[in-house]
């Protein structure tokens, strides 16, 4: 019993704890307390299963939307997303000359970069090596070393260090920095004559797309059509093998061969820098051509620029130039520079276009052998006094054009009339475009008929009130050596493919007859005796028949004509008996000389004298001329086969200079060919051209 007593007491200390543990004790208040669930617990719960539910069946319906009503577009989207189209670039087609010499090709660029964490600037690299690797850096790229350290010092981890390098550069940074640079190739345009013929080829943008010139002209020609490669990756882009794999080859451009012939286009352009010096010109422009096919031979223009850095002049006199000039005056000269002036800018013929006006007059019979006119220094038109800078009293058409008489011509217009004067003016073209194929030409300014008084009339005998394009004029005279046919000029004679067959031909297009072969016949002699007797003996070359008629043309200043400031030309042919050859040269706002005789004539005859030679035209000397050419004629030796130093050691030695082509050619090559061909008889001090290639 007693122990019972002792049981019933532990057990109720046990399941009955004090007051003071009960008010002390969290635990045992819990315990106390059974936990119960409110209402309030109840309506959280019972919402908060609503949610769940209300989003699981949201959930289930937005599933079902993706993968059933939208699972078809997302297949597409998927493969994609999957799929990586990649351009296949192709090469674009090369230029060429006449005799299939290269004018412009595309080649592989090659740019050097470099990790410059681990090449520059990782902490074990020490001072001394940093400036080993900045000149050996240098001196692999041609770059300063100053540009090179600023490049490795700069934010970037991975920087470029040059482009435009050779696969020998390149190599030579790869062995010699394996792992730290990283080597990448680009198509690059490439005119391997620097600044020859630029104006003609034009360029092209930082794409490969033709800007400017025949670059641009035969685009579609040149660019081909780009090629895809379409493959199935994974997200690291590496291709799957259950994936789909296409190719779409690249259509490699095609080329085309022009008619320019180099050796002329060389000669025009080192008459045009010599012509340079001597007039102190803002510019000069010549075209060349061949006046029976309309084919351009050569086409210059100073100052020039070299297409594989067109955005400086290429000459260093004009470098210096050009950096003392503000940002406007930089691109007023670029724009001018870039410009083909040769069929882009008109500007007033001045007395060239007297041949015009003396062709349209016998042709429409207001003229003829018995025809005179009378020159007391000037003509009395409308209560103008239309002046002429000498008196020549009574003259021939023929007598006219040769004393380049502005009264006299004045007449022979109003002979015409303005409506007969203004048909053969359209006849010859001045009314239209040439239609050459180059970019940019423009259009003339000729009065219409209706609205030309006398004074008007009178002045456009003389070339003045009237504003043409050199290569119109050229056209026009053309046709005097071609039967009284007008041609349309062209630069491109056929396009072929990569294996030189030909996929298009051009063949000579005749515009119209303008004039008869019988007119024809004597305009070619009126502009030999220009050139002969009269005022073009600046262009006068012995031995060859050289007919032509200078320019002289006061540049327009406000409303009035200005005193000084002139542009000049000089449009000429030979032989003169069956013209093989033809030119204009303007001579724009002269400094150091006036007159076209005086300024362009020099230019034409240095052009004209070795073209013909180049030709194989025979010169036909008179007595007189062979005794004076003599005098100053040396033998071209034969320097073809040589070693290049040898061959100019041996050109010097005969009082010739030399000119190496390609200029990039360096030394020590064997002489290819060479112009003047051996033999040739040849003035001293000229230029014997020595080819590398």
């Amino acid at each position: 019993m007693a122990r019972n007593k002792d049981t019933s007491k532990t057990d109720k200390n046990i399941n009955t704890p004090d007051k003071a543990d009960i008010k002390g004790s969290r635990i045992s208040h819990a315990v106390y307390r059974p936990y119960r669930i409110t209402p309030m617990n109840r309506r959280r719960l019972v919402g908060g299963f609503a949610v769940i539910l209300l989003l699981m069946t949201a959930l289930i319906y937005r599933m079902g939307y993706w993968q059933i009503v939208r699972a078809d577009e997302l297949r597409v989207m998927a493969a994609e997303m999957q799929k990586v189209d990649t351009q296949i670039d192709p090469v674009r087609g090369a230029i060429y000359d006449s005799r299939m010499s290269t004018l412009a090709e595309t080649v592989t660029e090659y740019e050097l970069y470099a990790y410059t964490q681990y090449l520059y600037k990782d902490e074990n690299v020490r001072p001394a090596q940093k400036r080993k690797i900045v000149t050996d850096l240098a001196k692999i790229t041609g770059s300063s070393k100053v540009d090179i350290q600023k490049k490795l010092e700069g934010e970037e981890n991975l920087v470029l260090l040059a482009d435009g390098l050779t696969r020998e550069q390149v190599e030579n940074a790869k062995k010699e920095f394996d792992g730290k640079v990283d080597v990448r190739t680009r198509a690059a345009r490439y005119y391997p004559n620097g600044a020859f013929a630029a104006q003609i080829l034009g360029g092209v943008n930082a794409d490969n797309v033709g800007r400017s010139g025949l670059e641009y002209q035969y685009n579609s020609v040149l660019a081909g059509i780009k090629g895809r490669t379409i493959r199935t990756t994974d997200p690291d882009g590496n291709t799957l093998t259950s994936g789909n794999s296409r190719t779409y080859r690249a259509q490699n451009g095609y080329s085309i061969v022009t008619t320019v012939d180099s050796v002329i286009q060389h000669f025009t352009e080192d008459a045009l820098e010599t012509g340079m010096q001597k007039t102190g010109a803002e510019a000069i422009t010549c075209i060349v051509t061949d006046p029976k096919t309309g084919n351009i031979l050569a086409m210059a223009s100073t100052p020039e620029y070299d297409p594989n850095k067109s955005s400086e002049p290429y000459s260093a006199a004009e470098k210096k130039k050009f950096k003392k000039m503000t940002a406007e005056e930089q691109t007023e000269y670029l724009s001018r520079m870039w410009t083909v002036r040769g069929i882009s800018n008109v500007y007033e013929p001045g007395s060239t276009f007297k041949l015009i006006t003396a062709a349209s007059a016998l042709e429409s019979a207001n003229s003829s052998k018995k025809s005179r006119y009378y020159c007391n220094g000037y003509i009395h038109v409308d209560n103008y006094n239309l002046r002429c800078l000498s008196t020549h009293g009574k003259q021939t058409l023929k007598e006219a054009v040769g004393n380049s008489c502005n009264p006299a011509l004045a007449q022979v217009a109003l002979d015409m009339g303005a409506d007969t004067f203004y048909n053969y003016i359209d006849l010859f073209g001045f009314n239209d475009k040439t239609g050459v194929d180059l970019p940019g030409e423009t259009r003339s300014i000729v009065k219409d008929p209706d609205g030309m008084g006398n004074v008007d009339l009178a002045t456009t005998g003389y070339g003045q009130g009237i504003a043409v394009t050199p290569l119109q004029i050229l056209c026009a005279v053309n046709t005097f050596g071609n039967g009284g046919v007008l041609m349309k000029p062209k630069l491109v004679s056929r396009i072929v493919d990569s294996k030189g067959k030909t996929v298009e031909s051009f063949e000579d297009t005749a515009v119209r007859q303008v004039v008869s072969e019988q007119t024809a016949e004597k305009m070619c002699d009126i502009m030999e005796y220009y050139v002969s007797d009269a005022g073009g003996t600046g262009a006068y070359v012995p031995g060859y028949r050289v007919g032509g008629k200078t320019g002289t043309a006061n540049l327009v200043e406000g409303s009035s004509y200005a005193r000084n400031a002139t542009n000049t030309s000089f449009v000429a042919m030979a032989p003169m008996d069956d013209p093989v050859i033809s030119m204009i040269c303007i001579v724009y706002k002269p400094t150091k000389t006036q007159f076209g005789n005086f300024t362009a004539g020099p230019i034409v005859q240095e052009i004209m004298e070795k073209s013909l030679q180049y030709l194989g035209v025979e010169r036909k000397y008179s007595k007189n001329e062979k005794k004076e050419a003599e005098k100053d004629l040396v033998e071209v030796p034969d320097v073809t086969g040589m070693n290049s130093n040898k061959a100019v050691s041996v050109l010097a030695n005969s009082k010739l200079g030399y000119r190496v082509v390609p200029e990039n050619s360096g030394s020590g090559f064997a002489v290819q060919a060479q112009q003047p061909k051996a033999g040739s008889k040849v003035k001293k001090n000229s230029i014997v051209y020595i080819y590398s290639e």
